[in-house]
């Protein structure tokens, strides 16, 4: 889905909506580079794949633009695949130099204006998107922390005869309702293998709403005394075909 920032192990990802055009950027963790997906540029300046074909040449022949491009692995609707992108600080000079011919001056203007956008404006406008999404899915985990935390404590002094499996009991409702998988199936599913690594820490933004909201709803009846069959059955109602399959992910064309 676009305008979603989705969180990897070693990549963080979202598709940026740039006038209309839907354009993947991909930061990666480790060294904290932001690139976007050629494919997706090509395709919103109607390159024809020849055309396309010619520029990834180019940009890989190119002494410059080659050190800003890379080949990364990004998650599809049919698997894992292979993108060329290019680095956000690098895609100004690979637009500049994507000839306006006569021909297309003559016969396509809409196209050269189009490219012109992109040459001026797209590199600031992909940055933005991006670091806008991340500064509001980090403020969207940190309410969640405290609604986590309001939580556990409403079901540590309203419910009676608590034990060590007590809180993952309830946290696994949540997520059987909003997942159709347990925390265990949800780190499988996601490839978070460390222990040390925090589950909703690759929950999209929209993930960690909905469970946010989720877990509010758990807090405000545990604390009214009501058991958790009662509980789990109003979340059922209430979410019973919202179920976050998956669906809300950005995937590849």
């Amino acid at each position: 889905m676009s305008n979603q920032l989705v969180k990897l192990k070693e990549l963080e990802l979202m598709e940026v909506n740039f006038d209309g055009d839907l354009i993947m950027v991909v930061r990666v963790k480790e060294t904290g580079k932001t690139y976007a997906g050629i494919n997706w540029i090509t395709q919103a300046l109607g390159l024809t794949k020849g055309q396309h074909d010619n520029e990834v040449k180019k940009v890989k022949k190119d002494f410059v633009l080659s050190k800003g491009a890379s080949n990364l692995t990004l998650p599809t609707k049919g698997g894992k695949q292979n993108a060329f992108v290019i680095e956000l600080d690098f895609l100004p000079l690979w637009l500049a130099k994507i000839s306006i011919t006569p021909d297309m001056i003559n016969n396509k203007m809409d196209a050269v204006n189009k490219l012109i956008d992109y040459q001026t404006r797209a590199k600031d406008v992909l940055a933005q998107a991006f670091l806008g999404k991340q500064k509001e899915w980090n403020l969207q985990r940190e309410v969640g922390k405290v609604d986590r935390k309001r939580m556990t404590s409403s079901i540590q002094e309203y419910v009676p005869n608590i034990n060590k499996y007590t809180y993952s009991d309830y946290t696994d409702m949540v997520y059987l309702i909003l997942f159709n998988m347990k925390a265990k199936k949800i780190r499988e599913t996601r490839n978070i293998n460390k222990k040390s690594d925090l589950m909703r820490d690759y929950l999209t933004e929209m993930e960690l709403k909905i469970v946010d909201e989720a877990e509010t709803i758990v807090t405000a009846l545990t604390t009214l005394g009501f058991k958790q069959d009662y509980i789990k059955h109003q979340l059922e109602v209430k979410y019973g075909n919202k179920m976050l399959d998956g669906n809300d992910k950005v995937f590849l064309n």
